[in-house]
């Protein structure tokens, strides 16, 4: 049983940033709450450039964005053991022994000669600060006196060698309740590093990504403390909906989310929990429920955001007691606004789950 929960990574596309860059090597001044870690000069892309840091063409090749309108870009390999990192805080830190999933969207850029397999991230209590611009391995953190951290790699049996889409790694992980910033990089020298040409004739002998959309969400919460915390909530519910017309569209009125996100709110559970009590007392029925996003992002992203927000409302369902069968959850993105997305306040309302109630058949 998974309950979703909200990415505790600030400013997770980049999108927060002092001014549009048109050099490169400007990542570390210029996004708010992520710098790097070294003396590595990471980039940061944005659409607003049509310098070498624009999008979609830049000074490393070709690539659009998958959501608003920038990203990051790192030398994961070079000839030289050089290396460039993103290094990003957290909202809060993460809770001991609890399990997460660390997310990012990477694309190879044209002009790399080589794909590489080692991409990670290290999770650690401090901001990083080191003197360095060569791999951050054990040795090297050892060395600096880096104590409280973890390296984890994405799990992948392939090369990461696409050029012209963005895919998704992601990782699982449980924490150790000191990690307060993320770092994302290659932490392995060149001879350790698992790396294949995908060109020809090497020219530049090294391996550039782009980096978009880095996420870490608490993954599940323990079986016990899902139903302790339901049977609250139904307490709580002392009343069904006055009236709910079958084969009518509803709008849950609390189920408003918060930009990027698809947590549910306790008002939100609180009003999910009426419409429970409804349809525990009408057994004949099933509920349709529909996820909804602003047009911020690419239409992919949307799509799958508004399939998360229905799915978290499906989940609290079936959390409640509500049997599987009698829920069908899906996603419209951004196609079906109820609201301008002009304003911030359309735009919240456009981040909605609706639900309809039928007869089973």
């Amino acid at each position: 049983m998974v309950v979703y929960s909200q990415n505790v990574v600030y400013n997770p596309s980049f999108e927060d940033a002092k001014r549009c860059t048109e050099f490169v090597g400007n990542f570390d001044s210029y996004v708010s709450f992520w710098s790097s870690p070294t003396h590595g000069s990471p980039d940061l892309f944005n659409s607003c450039s049509e310098r070498e840091t624009g999008i979609p063409y830049n000074y490393n090749g070709f690539q659009d964005t998958i959501f608003g309108s920038k990203y990051a870009g790192c030398y994961l390999y070079t000839d030289d053991n050089y290396r460039e990192y993103i290094q990003g805080e957290l909202i809060n830190s993460l809770e001991t022994g609890v399990e997460y999933t660390m997310s990012i969207y990477i694309s190879l850029a044209e002009n790399s000669d080589f794909a590489i397999r080692d991409i990670g991230f290290l999770m650690a209590a401090e901001e990083l600060k080191l003197a360095v611009s060569n791999e951050l391995s054990k040795k090297v953190l050892k060395k600096m006196g880096v104590e409280e951290y973890s390296i984890y790699n994405f799990d992948n049996s392939e090369y990461y060698d696409n050029k012209t889409e963005w895919v998704r790694l992601e990782k699982d992980f449980y924490a150790n309740g000191y990690e307060q910033f993320v770092t994302i990089g290659n932490f392995k020298k060149n001879s350790k590093t698992d790396k294949r040409l995908v060109v020809d004739k090497s020219k530049f002998d090294m391996a550039y990504y782009y980096i978009d959309f880095i996420s870490i969400e608490r993954k599940q919460l323990g079986l016990l403390s899902v139903a302790n915390k339901s049977n609250v909530v139904l307490q709580k519910a002392t009343k069904s909906p006055k009236e709910i017309d079958l084969n009518k569209d509803y709008v849950f009125k609390n189920a408003i989310f918060d930009f990027n996100s698809f947590e549910l709110s306790e008002q939100a559970k609180l009003e999910i929990a009426e419409v429970y009590q409804y349809l525990n007392k009408n057994n004949g029925t099933k509920i349709i429920i529909s996820g909804h996003t602003d047009t911020i992002g690419t239409s992919n992203y949307n799509q799958d955001l508004s399939a998360k927000r229905a799915s978290s409302v499906a989940e609290f369902f079936r959390t409640l007691g509500l049997s599987k069968e009698r829920i069908y959850s899906v996603g419209f993105g951004d196609s079906l606004p109820i609201s301008t997305d002009d304003s911030q306040e359309g735009r919240s309302r456009n981040r909605r789950v609706e639900f309809k109630i039928e007869l089973s058949n």
